[in-house]
């Protein structure tokens, strides 16, 4: 007559997620930074005017209304006639 085993029950050793978050207090994040070959530092003042300005328009043009071209998977035309 065949026998039947039974697989040993594994333990769980690991604390629940709301334990784990409740004893590691999260780190606050860094500030983005989006110069990752650090050039910033080699440009001209002409340069950085640049940098400067089309950051600017990326925040007041583009940010708010990027949401909604990326969830139509749409290219934001309006923004390349500014």
């Amino acid at each position: 007559m065949p026998t039947t085993t039974t697989a040993p029950t594994a333990t769980k050793t690991t604390a629940s997620p709301a334990a784990a978050k409740a004893a590691k207090p999260h780190k606050p994040l860094p500030a983005p930074n989006s110069d990752f070959y650090y050039l910033y530092e080699t440009l001209p003042e002409e340069e950085l005017a640049v940098v400067k300005r089309v950051r600017e328009f990326m925040e007041t043009k583009v940010a708010p209304i990027i949401t909604d071209y990326w969830v139509k998977d749409q290219f934001p035309s309006i923004c390349c006639r500014q």
